[in-house]
């Protein structure tokens, strides 16, 4: 079913009363404090190095996995993890690899790149095993956004007993396109190299990472907290990733139609937070995964970064996140 809610105005707060972070306040004292208790390491996946950080909650049996989008880090969920940790859950992220602070696969690290988007969800499944059952949490949860949705759902379809419930923000069912996606997905195996022993090479029109101006930027109204997510890349280059290539592109077109239907299927139950003015994923692609036990809330004002939005459409969103999350707790 799908559902559509009306935000209230200025929701500060949860349901127990306990305020989120303000755009206002981003790097508070607080934050820096819980940032000081995270653990981070890497494993292993071959000659690959897949970082992750982890923070255990004292006082409870529950917790998050977060799968972040492509050209993220879990140095840019820092707020997000604040949040969710002060309601009482465990945080366990990863930065897949190609991106964030593991390994490159590509001579230019600046490409997003993959080899077969199985690799994706192979690396997720080893992280789960690794380092998150270990842990025997009695409810795990998942949150993710964008790429790392779909990787998500994938994952859930090959192992549907390990999460009680996912929430997906902004999910990448489907690709923003400026023409029909068979025809970018032909173009895009045409263009594609990487089978002829050459250097993967980008989509058409790709480039190495720019510094977007606010007044341009496609993700999010919040000018405070995107100035806070460029900052921290100027600060850790090594972050910086460019635009996808061609490999990337077709193999994510194929992950995404096989998302849709893997959502609509799912025994685990899903939430989608539509982001309404969404321009980088489509829309219409997730409302096709809605049935069966996925449902979707629209965020309205909401751009494609909906956990780096204003305070009303982010506040808006977190709560849905936690009371949905709190309806699946055993």
């Amino acid at each position: 079913m799908s559902i559509a809610i009306e935000p209230q105005t200025n929701i500060q707060t949860d349901a127990h009363g306990m305020s989120f972070s303000s755009e206002r306040n981003l790097d508070s004292t607080e934050q820096q404090a819980m940032w000081s208790q995270v653990t981070e390491s890497v494993i292993k996946m071959g000659d690959i190095n897949l970082a992750y950080s982890f923070i255990e909650h004292p006082k409870s049996q529950k917790a998050i996995v977060i799968s972040n989008g492509r050209i993220e880090s879990y140095l840019k969920y820092q707020e997000l993890i604040f949040d969710l940790y002060r309601q009482g859950y465990s945080i366990f992220t990863l930065d897949h690899r190609g991106q964030g602070l593991s390994s490159r696969t590509t001579q230019n690290p600046q490409q997003g790149h993959i080899d077969r988007f199985e690799t994706y969800i192979n690396d997720f499944a080893h992280f789960i095993d690794m380092v998150v059952k270990p842990k025997n949490y009695h409810d795990l949860f998942l949150v993710a956004h964008s790429m790392g949705s779909t990787i998500g759902t994938l994952y859930m379809d090959k192992h549907p007993e390990t999460f009680k419930a996912a929430a997906f923000s902004a999910p990448m069912y489907g690709i923003k396109l400026p023409v029909g996606s068979r025809f970018i997905h032909w173009l895009a195996q045409l263009l594609d190299t990487t089978d002829s022993n050459k250097e993967p090479d980008y989509v058409l029109g790709g480039s190495d990472y720019k510094d977007v101006k606010f007044a341009k930027n496609d993700l999010t109204h919040c000018q405070l907290r995107y100035e806070n997510y460029k900052k921290l890349y100027q600060q850790h280059p090594e972050l910086q990733v460019g635009s996808p290539t061609n490999r990337w592109l077709h193999e994510s077109i194929d992950a995404g139609e096989r998302a849709i239907l893997a959502a609509q299927q799912s025994p685990v139950p899903i939430l989608i937070l539509q982001a309404d003015e969404d321009t980088v994923v489509d829309n219409l692609a997730q409302s096709r995964a809605v049935g069966g036990l996925c449902q979707l809330i629209n965020i309205p004002h909401a751009r494609h970064e909906v956990f780096m939005e204003k305070d009303e459409s982010r506040n808006f969103a977190i709560d849905a996140l936690l009371k949905f999350l709190a309806s699946h707790q055993s």
